[in-house]
């Protein structure tokens, strides 16, 4: 696999210079890495989509993928994103703003071979034994004790409120001087 090399944007492995007698060169984590995405519409249960770097090729992916993971591909169709560019607030002048990038990625559209499927894991769904299980403990003893602290806070300020006099609120003693 070859990579275009963007001086100061990409990570690069160094390897020390070969010598005789040194052992084989061994690269155990890849220098991409892949994002998995749900598609936003329902797609065959045959189709994954990931975000990849803008250097990676097609094939790039599918050796990605068949080396690492045992994953057979039979197409992958590659769209590109560039730059975008967006306003962020300047912190150092009021009602200023600059240019921020996002720097360009690809979206592989890849579809899986010898009937392979992927269904889109669901992360925030309870199963229904985990919905019992959160019922049963929802008031726990911390809950309890966060309950009892908030009580005696609002306790303390009805109590900080009464002792303060219309005097207070209107006049203050100016200490500095």
């Amino acid at each position: 696999m070859r990579r275009i090399r963007l001086p100061g944007k990409l990570p690069t492995v160094k390897f020390p210079l070969h010598y005789e007698g040194a052992p084989q060169r061994r690269l155990f984590f890849p220098e991409w890495y892949f994002t998995m995405v749900k598609p936003r519409e329902e797609m065959p249960s045959n189709y994954v989509r990931f975000h990849i770097p803008a250097d990676m090729t097609k094939y790039d992916v599918k050796e990605y993928l068949d080396k690492l993971y045992n994953v057979s591909v039979v197409s992958i169709t590659l769209g590109i994103v560039n730059y975008q560019r967006f306003k962020a607030p300047n912190p150092w002048r009021k009602n200023s703003y600059t240019w921020k990038f996002v720097d360009p990625w690809k979206i592989a559209h890849v579809y899986l071979a010898n009937g392979d499927t992927f269904k889109f894991p669901d992360v925030f769904q309870l199963s229904p034994e985990d919905a019992e299980e959160d019922d049963a403990d929802s008031m726990n003893e911390e809950t309890h004790t966060l309950l009892e602290i908030e009580e005696r806070m609002k306790k303390l300020f009805k109590k900080q409120q009464s002792q303060t006099s219309d005097r207070d609120k209107i006049y203050f003693d100016n200490r500095w001087l």
